[in-house]
Parts: structure tokens; sequence; C-alpha cells
């Protein structure tokens, strides 16, 4: 009778291993931050050995780096939807709608690391935070190509605006961030500063002469005139 092998024995992929070491990593930030997160702890969460590990990466520091860059890279793949306001409103959205998930609790955990850890802080600045700040650049790198953004823009503060908006709002005040906030912020805020057309431009101009306007105008009637 042939012997089915044991699944849990079955040699996995060089991939299916980085894949587990990654989200076994996530698993203990979020338990207890980056000193949770050893060789050891990881091994023995996803079934392995630490050589296996250290063959990948030389230490925890680089590990924890690598799954929360791939992680972020997971949450807000790059877009290219061809105008500035549909590539920052698909970072946006994207990254909101992260907030309701369990990566959530990633953030707070990260931040309050980064106040008191210096290397940790180093590493994620160096990696993280660089891969989305190159992104957001090459948005409005090929923004001005089209012709979307004004010369003068400064690009390093209005590309910067979005994410520090919604930064503040799940980290300090609380408050609810949803695609209709996003698209707000878009409008009324990014674009216009950036010099980009806002797909809501001509609604808002609209309703803007329309509250400036003074109304139907009556003149008074002529002295010694009657009105009937």
């Amino acid at each position: 009778m042939q012997q089915i092998p044991d699944a849990s024995k079955r040699r996995r992929s060089a991939a299916q291993v980085e894949a587990a070491a990654h989200a076994a990593t996530i698993e203990l930030l979020i338990a207890g931050g980056p000193a949770a997160v050893t060789m050891e702890a990881v091994a023995q969460r996803i079934g392995t050995s630490k050589p296996v590990l250290y063959r990948r990466w030389p230490d925890s520091a680089a590990l924890t780096r690598d799954a929360l860059l791939t992680r972020a890279k997971m949450l807000i793949p790059p877009p290219d939807t061809g105008s500035l306001r549909g590539d920052i409103r698909s970072v946006l959205t994207q990254w909101s709608a992260s907030f309701a998930t369990p990566a959530a609790a990633l953030y707070p955990v990260i931040i309050g690391v980064m106040a008191h850890d210096s290397d940790f802080a180093e590493g994620f600045r160096s990696s993280v935070i660089a891969w989305r700040r190159d992104a957001m650049h090459d948005i409005f790198a090929r923004a001005a190509q089209r012709g979307e953004v004004d010369g003068a823009t400064p690009i390093d503060i209005v590309s910067e605006l979005g994410q520090a908006v919604l930064w503040h709002r799940l980290l300090i005040t609380g408050d609810p961030v949803d695609e209709a906030f996003v698209d707000r912020l878009l409008d009324e805020v990014i674009l216009p500063l950036a010099g980009g057309s806002s797909a809501h431009a001509p609604d808002e101009d609209a309703r803007h002469a329309e509250a400036a306007s003074p109304g139907p105008r009556h003149e008074a009637p002529e002295k010694g005139r009657t009105t009937t």
C-alpha cells in the first residue's frame, strides 16, 4: 500500500518559506513589536529551522524590513491610471481601505517603536518610507510630463499631503476616512495646490459662482411712477 507523504513534512519552495516568514513576522510585530521578531520565534512559528531563515536574511531586522516592505507593496501597488487624480486617488483609497484590515494594527506599533529604536527607524525609513516617497514622486513626474502639474509646484510637500492627513486621522483624531473624504481631500486641497484639474472642479466652480451672484436685480421705481 502506497503511503501518502505527510503534508507537514513536504519540502516547501523558497517562495513559500518567504511568504510564511513574512506572515509570521507581521503577526509577531502586531503582538509584541520588533523585539518579538527573532529568528527563533519565526522559525518555530512556520515550522522550519533558523539556518533556513539565515540563508535568506542576515538577521531579524532585515527580515522585519523585508516583511514590512513586501506588505506595503501588496497593500498599495504603484498605480498608473493615466491621470494625476486617478493615481493619487488609487493610492489613498487603497491605503485608507487598509485601515479596516488587520494591517491597521501595525501602524501605531511601527510609529511607537520608531520613536525609541533608532536602528529600526532608520531601516524602516530607508526601505518602506523611501519606496513610498519614490512611488509618489514618480506619480507627480508622470503628471508633469502630461502637463497636469504646475512647474512651480513644491512636489516634495504636495506629494506628502494626502498621506499626512490620513496618518493624522488614523493615529491622532480617529476621524473616519472613506472614499468621499479622499475625493474631498483631492479636489479641495491636493489638486488645487498641484495645479492639476479636479474631476469635480466644474461643479464646484458653478456652485461658488451661484453663491457669489447677487441674484436678480430689481430696479427701484422712478420718482413719480407707480408700479402695478
